[in-house]
């Protein structure tokens, strides 16, 4: 129940009690989802909803568990729930092609899908859950679907790590570098579309998108929450900060240290970043 949650929590709980089946984001919340949001959102789609939010947003969920710091004490939740009851994770087998080629060395975790002529080199892992397209080709020391780097302090300026529930989906002729990493989502997928290629030494955060046909550099930094459109190129060395947009066929010049959103079709470099021209 939400209010056992709330207790567990050491937080006030308002509105109609109600029973909690799955944990989602806000903008896909489904009925009986636990959900959070750093401010009070507008509305949800969902008529029954148990919301981790301030005070302000009493009349937006069906039931509110009301707090000052909402990050952390959906971090708190979220570490309870998997105490107490557990999280369902998945038990089936793999389910690799018959004309994938999946070396005895990489490490397959269960729930993973691999499809068509995909290729994964030695010493490579899969996390469960993971999706990967066809005709892909997964290099030597890639992870794939492992949490990514979330936490929130808590009173005592300690840090809290946030339970990740997403996974890591893959298009078709997708490729993966060595010793990339690839970080499963928060509670949403991280998503490489169709024909993305990322070089080796690359770091992709939980909840990143990469659009089709973009290309990631060896050892660039793509944080958590990031967009980046299709037929974009990331340069080598370059950082993204969390949540910015990569409009699509922008480049991002080599070393380039990405603040604020980037718009489509130009060139961006230095530290921090600026337009230097359209990307012809």
């Amino acid at each position: 129940m939400a209010s056992t949650i709330a207790g567990w929590c050491g937080v006030n709980w308002l509105g109609t009690d109600m029973q909690v089946h799955s944990i989602a984001p806000l903008s896909a919340p489904t009925d009986g989802a636990l959900c959070f949001a750093n401010s009070a959102p507008l509305q949800t789609s969902a008529s029954q909803v148990a919301l981790i939010s301030t005070a302000e947003a009493q009349n937006v969920a069906s039931c509110l568990l009301a707090t000052d710091r909402p990050r952390l004490t959906f971090a708190k939740a979220l570490d309870a729930i998997q105490r107490n009851i557990g999280f369902q994770r998945p038990t089936v087998p793999p389910q690799i092609d018959p004309t994938a080629q999946v070396s005895p060395q990489a490490f397959v975790a269960p729930g993973v899908v691999i499809g068509a002529r995909t290729i994964v080199l030695p010493f490579s892992y899969i996390g469960e859950g993971t999706i990967i397209g066809e005709d892909c080709i997964i290099k030597s020391g890639a992870v794939i679907g492992q949490d990514g780097f979330g936490f929130e302090r808590d009173e005592n300026n300690i840090p809290l790590r946030i339970v990740h529930l997403g996974n890591v989906i893959i298009g078709n002729n997708v490729e993966v570098g060595c010793v990339t990493t690839v970080c499963r989502g928060t509670l949403g997928n991280t998503i490489i579309e169709d024909s993305v290629k990322i070089d080796d030494h690359v770091h992709i955060a939980h909840n990143v998108v990469v659009g089709v046909g973009a290309m990631v550099i060896a050892c660039a930094e793509v944080s958590g929450g990031v967009k980046i459109g299709a037929g974009a190129w990331v340069g080598p060395n370059s950082s993204i900060i969390q949540k910015v947009t990569i409009g699509e066929n922008s480049l991002v010049g080599i070393a380039a240290n990405v603040t604020k959103n980037v718009p489509d079709g130009v060139v961006v470099a230095g530290n921090p970043a600026k337009t230097l021209r359209s990307n012809n």
